[in-house]
């Protein structure tokens, strides 16, 4: 049996190990690619739902077919990505699905091809319906081809030209200690290869430049990932700021009452219970208003529901502009009824502000709709205030003023009553 000797046996040694070590870095470099693209992917398509799904909550409670299928639509033309969607009532009946001619499919839900969720009313967070929607991967795909192949290309690059070196180093091998050393602390992420090409035109030098040759070619493989590593970065940052945009602009819709522009009750209840904790901190008096218009229904039911709409419009923009400062809200609570929560007030600047719109709901001009003009009219209001406590919350405030408008109205209307909250001192103006 031949035996090969110490000197052989090192150098098969450097060899195999340097082999194993650039291709351990090409491969973990390949792998963190392909796991970050994948990470962005079912980043991307969670961020996608989390997008729809309050949409999608709104109008199946609201009964909004039409609305959500025109929405959905607009979603599917907008990621070329989506292969199918389907999106189901908590009857398991049809709202949507694309293409229209999509067969029930049993699926796995794995966040990346294919994803899924509830869809939760936004008030009791019951179920309403369920989305299913699935995801190209040929962007993926490409990708990791990309990454197997480049992977590929430098493991062979690298076998062949050891494989001649394993060829000529038993002559070499003084010569071949230094090339062998900087080979073994060779990084392609660091560049540190120092050494230039041979001038010798034997096979020595042949080899010497190969290797030399093949540390470039590493060099302006891992350059080209790098490349395309920050390219799909970019690509993930812009797609992830366009979302976080749409996003942001859903959000605001969510937050505005469509009719008025003004806060919706959802935006007031968010915002009270902030207001109510800074309040709390820093033992801050605020204020709460809640308004009616007086015998509403007479508009509708005179001038119809389109003048009802722009009545209401008026109303909304007249209570708007009369606040002072950027800290107060107004909201539409429901209907003709409208809240206003004022921080750092007192019961009497709560007072005087309703004093305000009223004295400015006298003004005819504010009622002239597509020139019919509508009779000025009246509100009542209900007031009440209070430095808050860790006792009490701020809906028991809000009961305090909405129990204040209840007697103004049973007392006749058009008047201001405001409700002491610590002493349930009433006072009618």
């Amino acid at each position: 049996m031949r035996t090969f000797s110490i000197e052989i046996k090192i150098i098969l040694g450097v060899i195999f190990f340097t082999l194993m070590i650039t291709g351990f870095e090409r491969y973990q470099l390949s792998e963190n690619i392909t796991t970050q693209f994948e990470n962005s992917k079912r980043s991307k398509n969670k961020l996608l739902l989390d997008t729809m799904l309050p949409i999608l909550s709104l109008n199946i409670s609201l009964g909004l077919d039409d609305a959500n299928k025109e929405y959905l639509n607009l979603i599917v033309k907008q990621n070329k990505d989506i292969q199918w969607m389907q999106v189901k009532n908590k009857e398991n009946q049809v709202l949507f699905q694309y293409p229209n001619d999509l067969k029930e499919k049993e699926v796995v839900l794995d966040g990346i091809k294919i994803c899924g969720s509830e869809i939760l009313d936004t008030i009791t967070n019951q179920s309403v319906g369920y989305i299913k929607v699935k995801f190209s991967d040929d962007e993926y795909e490409q990708v990791r081809m990309k990454n197997k192949e480049t992977t590929i290309r430098v493991f062979a690059v690298a076998l062949i030209l050891l494989g001649v070196l394993l060829y000529f180093l038993r002559r070499e091998f003084k010569y071949f200690r230094k090339l062998t050393q900087a080979v073994l602390v060779y990084d392609p992420k660091l560049n540190n290869f120092d050494l230039e090409k041979s001038k010798r035109t034997d096979e020595v030098g042949v080899i010497h430049n190969a290797i030399v040759g093949m540390v470039e070619k590493i060099g302006s493989y891992t350059k080209l990932l790098d490349e395309m590593n920050s390219s799909l970065e970019e690509k993930i940052e812009e797609r992830t700021r366009s979302l976080q945009k749409a996003n942001e602009k859903l959000e605001q819709m969510t937050m505005t009452d469509p009719l008025t522009k003004i806060a919706n009750r959802r935006h007031f209840e968010e915002y009270v219970e902030n207001i109510w904790e800074l309040a709390l901190r820093t033992n801050t008096k605020i204020a709460l208003v809640m308004c009616d218009i007086d015998f509403f229904k007479k508009v509708n039911d005179t001038y119809g529901h389109i003048a009802g709409d722009e009545v209401l419009k008026n109303v909304a923009h007249t209570i708007a502009s009369s606040l002072k400062r950027f800290s107060d809200l107004a909201a539409r609570y429901g209907g003709e009824e409208f809240v206003i929560v004022l921080y750092d007030t007192d019961i009497e600047g709560a007072w005087e502000l309703c004093e305000e719109i009223a004295e400015q709901l006298k003004n005819p001009k504010n009622f002239n709709v597509n020139g019919i003009e509508i009779a000025p009219f009246t509100m009542s209001f209900g007031v009440s205030s209070v430095v808050p406590t860790k006792d009490h919350s701020y809906k028991d405030l809000l009961e305090f003023a909405d129990e204040a408008l209840y007697r103004a109205k049973e007392s006749g209307r058009n008047r201001i009553i405001t409700l002491e909250f610590d002493t349930n001192k009433l006072s009618i103006h």
